[in-house]
């Protein structure tokens, strides 16, 4: 009997699992993604498309290893370059909601020691102001050299002023990797955990989604794509490379303050599940990571809240895009790293969720968004817009 119940359960099972993966054949939207990927030389690319709470769409194209034509499907893992950014946010806003940090707090007492622009000694730089890359934090001054500690980098006792903008904190906005990747600091010193520790447990595992900031740490490190350029000619990270990279597993924010920068590895679909989240205000699938009030806020405009003075493009590292369509705001965010190009938009009024990742190809802007990204959204809204 006990057997009997056992097979039964396990059909249900299958049943509940094909039935939440059913995608659409969409045979006219392949052939138009597969002309706009092919167009733009790229290596190896996933497109997954949700609308109502439902992944619908997926098509993978290309290779993740080109020399074995090893092929792109739902389980191949990309790194998504500044996508991360917003992902790493949820994090944040998390620690937020339990009191473990606050968004105008000046940054220094977190650390430990006092931070100030130079040329703004009685300016506060706060979590806010990372957030809306508004902080004035530049990455001229040794940010790339990876053996500088972060103290070195911004503490008032090291005189530091080339990572700094000759720009008052909250007043210009000025897109920040340094900004952002200091917001990772500031969740291991909340956490007291590391940052991939933090996540994996507290977004990522909940919600049934596998991702890691660093390649060794997913489920199936072999799966992780390679890295090329636009075409495939020159290969710029193997998945070897991307393996043998030591990973610090310790709680360190004075050296991991890069790691949030655009580290997270990924698959399409979970990637786009995470899209799923943020548009249905904080819950997916009954599981609750974050209150609605709390996306609200980072899709919002952040002029007028504590030292932010101007409309940044960027709620709370959410980026509010009004110049993909004419009629409404999209929320979202882009990535790029060498000719990576990543993209995560959601659209609350169609409740569309749009989710690319290319592993190499031409990363051409256009009105400060990607032009392969432009096109392959816009062959998407055709098909499933409003």
């Amino acid at each position: 009997m006990r057997h009997v119940i056992a097979v039964i359960l396990c059909i249900l099972l299958c049943v509940n699992v094909t039935a939440s993966f059913a995608l659409e054949d969409n045979p006219e939207l392949d052939e138009k993604v597969g002309a706009i990927f092919k167009s733009h030389k790229t290596v190896g690319a996933t497109l997954v498309v949700a609308k109502d709470g439902q992944i619908l769409y997926q098509r993978n194209y290309g290779h993740a290893y080109l020399v074995k034509k090893e092929p792109v499907d739902e389980d191949t893992y990309f790194r998504i370059a500044s996508v991360t950014k917003m992902i790493s946010a949820i994090g944040v806003m998390q620690l937020v909601e339990k009191g473990l940090l606050d968004l105008d707090t000046d940054i220094s007492q977190y650390l430990g020691y006092d931070v100030r622009n130079p040329y703004y000694p009685k300016s506060r730089l706060t979590l806010r102001c990372l957030m809306t890359h508004t902080s004035s934090l530049s990455v001229g001054g040794g940010y790339s050299r990876i053996r500088n500690p972060l103290r070195k980098l911004i503490s008032t006792d090291k005189k530091q002023t080339g990572n700094f903008h000759k720009e008052e904190p909250g007043t210009v906005y000025r897109y920040s990797n340094f900004g952002a990747g200091i917001m990772g600091s500031l969740i291991e010193i909340a956490s007291n955990q590391n940052i991939n520790d933090y996540m994996e447990e507290n977004v990522f595992k909940p919600l049934g989604i596998d991702a890691a900031y660093h390649a060794t740490l997913v489920d199936t490190p072999d799966k992780v794509t390679y890295i090329y350029n636009r075409g495939g000619t020159r290969l710029i990270t193997g998945r070897k490379a991307s393996l043998q990279d030591e990973w610090d597993p310790s709680v360190n924010p004075e050296m991991h303050f890069r790691i949030t920068v655009g580290s997270l590895w990924i698959n399409g679909q979970d990637l786009c599940r995470l899209g799923m989240l943020l548009l249905n205000g904080g819950e997916l699938n009954g599981v609750r990571i974050l209150k609605e009030e709390t996306v609200q806020e980072m899709m919002s405009s952040q002029k007028g809240k504590g030292c932010v003075t101007i409309d940044s493009p960027y709620g709370l590292c959410i980026n509010r895009i009004d110049n993909l369509l004419e009629d409404r705001m999209i929320y979202g965010h882009q990535g790029m790293s060498g000719d990576i190009v990543a993209n995560l938009y959601f659209d609350p009024e169609s409740s569309l969720v749009f989710a690319m990742v290319t592993n190499g190809c031409i990363n051409k802007i256009d009105d400060h968004i990607c032009a392969i990204s432009r096109k392959v959204f816009a062959a998407v809204w055709d098909a499933y817009g409003e």
